[in-house]
């Protein structure tokens, strides 16, 4: 006896853009919180060091928003 082939589910409407939308998000954080780091470091050698800390708390927060868009996916339906 055979036994009846599964059919893959699909995810709820509306996960697959939430995801590449995160995904999208995420590229333009890095680039951003990778910007300011940058930045903040030249700014630090340039002897501007009140300005790179200020630079690098910002990433920090970026870094944040990125963790908090982890919670929020790991929030989304997932399929059972």
């Amino acid at each position: 006896m055979t036994t009846p082939s599964r059919l893959p589910q699909r995810p709820p409407p509306g996960v697959q853009a939430a995801l590449l939308t995160a995904l999208v998000v995420g590229f333009i954080l890095l680039g951003i919180q990778l910007w300011l780091l940058t930045v903040a470091l030249d700014r630090y050698l340039a002897g501007d060091g009140e300005d790179g800390w200020l630079l690098a708390v910002f990433s920090g927060l970026v870094f944040l928003g990125g963790l908090g868009a982890l919670y929020v996916l790991r929030k989304l339906p997932t399929l059972r």
